[in-house]
């Protein structure tokens, strides 16, 4: 019928048709260009596909379940990552020579693997990294994440949604997780919305700066589940520990070691514990190992606790077909299981056997004495040794893994002051498996005396006597000499040390010539015998007691006499004081 039309009108429909053509064409190729929009992207999270399912790790505290309130949206992603600067102003217009990305952006859903019902909200904090249903992950540090700027992450996290769900304000749940999401990566990538994404652009723009004026905010405390310490070790055979199990916030906690290992709950290994099994917060554990073998064992423990907003989660890395997995943050506080795990070592052993063995003419006179034999990572271990101690004394030190170097130090020797110890020290032994031996030895021997002549001049008569003369005698002519006291010497007590004579050697003071004349009498304490005692000072005193004789009695004299006598009794007046002068007769033998 159409050729009945008029020429003209016959143009104008083929025009009209031609024009719907056109329009349905551009309507196919803008449906294309929606196709990204319309599944999330495989940049960040990447749905199940036909390849076995990832299965979270024996250690793992959650695993990745699908996704949240989001959308997908467009921005520019920098091919090379580089740290962003967190005060940098969001951009006003598109970056130029930066590929175009489109990302789901929004909630992150994960799973307690012990209670599917507990329900993690997680945010992406490396865009690069891919996840997918089935991954595995374990509660981790900042650090550990090593991811820039979380500071201010951690700010947004608990100011705007899913903690704050009225924040961003005027955008649906799918809007709001969308641009939070597309905020973080702003501080952990670099990564920009498109000036056309005009639905969330200007929200993010906004949480940005609030971040930049407010934040960041400190890393929350960890999940409060410890094990303590973080590695023990122990010889093949024996359990490892104690471990102590605990948990802030939980009365009990699940504890659980690898097939072929052993929980007991005593360090002998008398009383094992089922694995897994439930133990109260504080429990201590020991871990035994399987026979004769020095593989590794690890402890875990696993509770309910509370998990504060901006706690990361990092990928268990129990997936043998991926090598990595995006990084987790927590979106809002929640109950979930968090866990913790030690390290339980097993090694060849080989003893130490300690001989401490005497010495010398001093054994048993000496004082306490520490010996300590470090054994470097193995440990220090401390043997005190009473005082007074005359037989060899020997100590065994147990489970040293073989290859470990033993060197022995003695901080305390037993040295007093009658007595120097020697030690005699070995070379450092590395352990070998059986019996080890360091032999210590203490050399004993009595410290020196010394010897103090003292000679008291006393009396009405003193300094009208003559020159006294003191004979020393000490040991077989150790020591054999004179001394001499200047006549007219007035009254006082006059010294003469004598340093380094041996123990037990006896000492005689005796004298010769008085200083006796015919104006004085003596009355003389007579000789002094002492024994030398070890270390310390021993003083012989002879004491003469001087007394005039009356005039009467006396033999008369000439003037020079008198005159040499008065010049004699002013030159002891000069000596009075004066220490004594040895004599000319002086033997001393070593």
């Amino acid at each position: 019928m159409s050729n009945l039309l008029p020429s003209g009108l016959r143009r104008r429909a083929q025009h009209e048709r031609k024009l719907r053509a056109a329009m349905m064409g551009m309507a196919a190729a803008a449906a294309l260009l929606l196709v990204p929009f319309a599944a999330p992207a495989n940049a960040v999270y990447s749905p199940p596909d036909n390849a076995p399912a990832p299965v979270a790790g024996p250690n793992s505290d959650i695993e990745m379940t699908g996704t949240g309130p989001g959308e997908n949206i467009r921005g520019f992603l920098a091919a090379t990552p580089t740290i962003p600067d967190p005060l940098a102003p969001y951009p006003a217009e598109n970056p130029v020579g930066v590929p175009t990305s489109d990302h789901f952006s929004g909630i992150i859903t994960t799973a307690d693997v012990d209670d599917p019902t507990a329900v993690g909200q997680m945010y992406c904090i490396n865009i690069r990294v891919v996840t997918t249903d089935g991954v595995g992950y374990v509660n981790g540090t900042w650090e550990e994440s090593n991811v820039p700027n979380i500071g201010y992450v951690n700010y947004i996290l608990n100011n705007y949604y899913p903690a704050n769900p009225a924040l961003p304000a005027g955008l649906t749940t799918n809007q709001q997780a969308a641009a939070v999401q597309a905020a973080i990566w702003y501080f952990t990538d670099g990564y920009l919305v498109n000036t056309a994404q005009t639905d969330i652009r200007p929200a993010v723009e906004a949480i940005v700066a609030d971040a930049q004026a407010n934040g960041p905010l400190l890393e929350p405390p960890a999940p409060d589940v410890t094990i303590t310490p973080a590695s023990a070790a122990a010889p093949v055979g024996s359990p490892a520990g104690p471990y102590t199990v605990a948990a802030e916030g939980a009365a009990e906690l699940s504890v659980s070691v690898p097939t072929g290992y052993t929980m007991y709950t005593d360090a002998a290994g008398t009383a094992p514990l089922a694995n897994p099994s439930t133990v109260p917060s504080g429990t201590q554990i020991w871990v035994g190992g399987p026979p004769e073998s020095t593989t590794p064992g690890v402890l875990s423990a696993r509770a309910s606790v509370t998990v504060q907003t901006g706690s990361v989660y990092l990928y268990d890395r129990s997936d043998p077909g991926r090598e990595d997995a995006q990084r987790l943050i927590l979106a809002v506080t929640t109950e979930l299981n968090a866990s913790a795990q030690a390290t339980a070592e097993f090694f060849v052993a080989g003893n130490l056997l300690v001989n401490k063995t005497f010495a010398g003419g001093a054994v048993g006179s000496q004082g306490a004495i520490t010996l300590t034999v470090d054994c470097g990572a193995a440990g220090a271990f401390v043997f005190d040794i009473p005082a007074g101690t005359a037989t060899g004394v020997s100590e065994t030190v147990t489970g040293l893994p073989v290859g470990t170097v033993c060197a022995v130090t003695e901080e305390v020797t037993g040295s007093t002051t009658e007595v120097t110890v020697t030690p005699v020290l070995p070379e450092p032994v590395t352990i070998a498996e059986g019996e080890n031996v360091l032999e210590v030895t203490n050399n004993v021997e009595f410290n020196p005396g010394n010897l103090v002549v003292a000679k008291t001049i006393v009396g009405s008569g003193a300094g009208l006597q003559d020159a006294v003369v003191l004979h020393v005698q000490c040991g077989d002519g150790l020591i054999d000499e004179t001394v001499t006291i200047p006549a007219g010497t007035t009254a006082g007590t006059f010294t003469q040390l004598y340093e380094g004579i041996p123990a037990g050697v006896m000492c005689r003071v005796s004298e010769p010539t008085s200083g006796v004349n015919e104006d004085v009498t003596v009355q003389s304490s007579g000789t002094a015998e002492v024994t030398i005692l070890p270390g310390q000072v021993q003083t012989a005193e002879v004491v003469n007691e001087y007394a005039p004789v009356p005039v009467t009695e006396r033999l008369p004299r000439t003037g020079a006499e008198d005159t040499a006598a008065m010049a004699t009794a002013a030159g002891g007046a000069v000596l009075a004081g004066s220490l004594l002068i040895f004599g000319s007769m002086r033997k001393r033998r070593s």
